[in-house]
């Protein structure tokens, strides 16, 4: 039972590994210019934020699975990474579906407001993603860094995730293609995070 969970949950970090840089390469570059309203109001901002909630739903099944997959190797580091992780993971799907169904609505027919929400870093719309993006970054680098520590797992894999992470930071300001840099970066190791073991690489496999 064990075995078939861990190995779908492998599955669902593939598919995430591959999902991540197509829809930054293929969806993002078409999203159109101006306030966060008019980006909001456009059918591929719908498209993008739908993809990106499966995508979100897809790390937080892989983050189960590869927890349950590291029981009896993982100390009391490891676990408080694993919740760090799966709190920020499950946020940020939150916030992501949010702006699915929820943020398209205010951007058609109260599009100042939203703007002023948006840029106002005092209102909750604003510090629930930020709170997101915070948790998801946080947890995400202390589950690196307990990968990095344990001896099962990929040293190179985790380094690496560390470094991608504050490169979403540091490629801001390149807009949609920073996106795509951060995301060929750690998107493509994701299915790197899983043990290096026998049994581990019996999950990653459909």
């Amino acid at each position: 039972m064990t075995g078939s969970f861990t190995r779908w949950s492998g599955l669902a970090f593939c598919i995430a590994a591959v999902t991540t840089p197509a829809l930054n390469i293929l969806v993002s570059p078409h999203l159109p210019q101006g306030a966060f309203a008019v980006v909001a109001a456009s059918q591929i901002y719908f498209l993008r934020q739908c993809i990106a909630a499966r995508v979100a739903l897809l790390l937080v099944f892989g983050l189960v699975g590869l927890q349950v997959s590291r029981l009896g190797r993982v100390g009391a580091f490891g676990t408080i990474a694993f919740v760090l992780a799966l709190a920020g993971q499950v946020t940020l799907f939150s916030v992501e579906y949010g702006r699915a169904f929820t943020v398209d609505d205010y951007a058609l027919y109260a599009p100042d407001m939203l703007n002023t929400a948006m840029t106002d870093l005092h209102r909750p719309l604003a510090i629930g993603a930020l709170t997101a993006i915070a948790g998801f970054f946080f947890g995400s680098l202390l589950l690196a860094i307990s990968l990095l520590v344990s001896r099962d797992y990929s040293r190179v894999a985790a380094v690496l995730i560390i470094i991608g992470l504050p490169l979403a930071f540091l490629t801001k300001g390149l807009g949609v293609y920073g996106g795509i840099v951060t995301s060929l970066v750690t998107g493509g190791l994701v299915p790197a995070r899983a043990p290096d073991d026998a049994a581990a690489r019996r999950a990653l496999t459909p």
